[in-house]
């Protein structure tokens, strides 16, 4: 068996520079086609994300007196301005409590960000 394979590998590394000359081409190509189907909801596990542009900067924020914390290992989420495209105009978003993922995360707020045609929004987040 073993001289079987010596002699396979033999014949293999002889033929090696034969076969190198051969050039094998992939052509791949995309065909992107649209359809009108009503929207399905996402499977379990996957994300969606959807970019609303405002075409107006937001109002100054609103000050808020946070409540007395609901416990002390919650964190203060100021609230916010959100776009509402259905009345065209700013909606106040409220402030809210929440525990961090993990000991020492702090919560880094949301922004409006001036963007090309508009002002766009970008989540807050945990930071450690």
């Amino acid at each position: 068996m073993k001289r079987a394979l010596v002699i396979a590998g033999a014949a293999l590394l002889a033929a090696g520079p034969a076969l190198a000359d051969q050039t094998i081409t992939y052509e791949k190509s995309t065909t992107t086609t649209s359809t009108s189907v009503a929207p399905v909801a996402p499977a379990v596990g996957s994300t969606t994300s959807t970019v609303v542009i405002a075409p107006t900067p937001p109002p100054a924020p609103r000050v808020e007196a946070p409540p007395p914390p609901p416990g002390p290992a919650v964190a203060w989420i100021p609230g916010h301005w959100s776009w509402s495209p259905d009345s065209s105009g700013y909606v106040w978003i409220d402030g809210r409590y929440a525990e961090p993922p993990r000991a020492h995360a702090s919560w880094d707020a949301g922004q409006w960000v001036h963007r090309g045609a508009g002002w766009v929004w970008e989540d807050g987040h945990w930071s450690d």
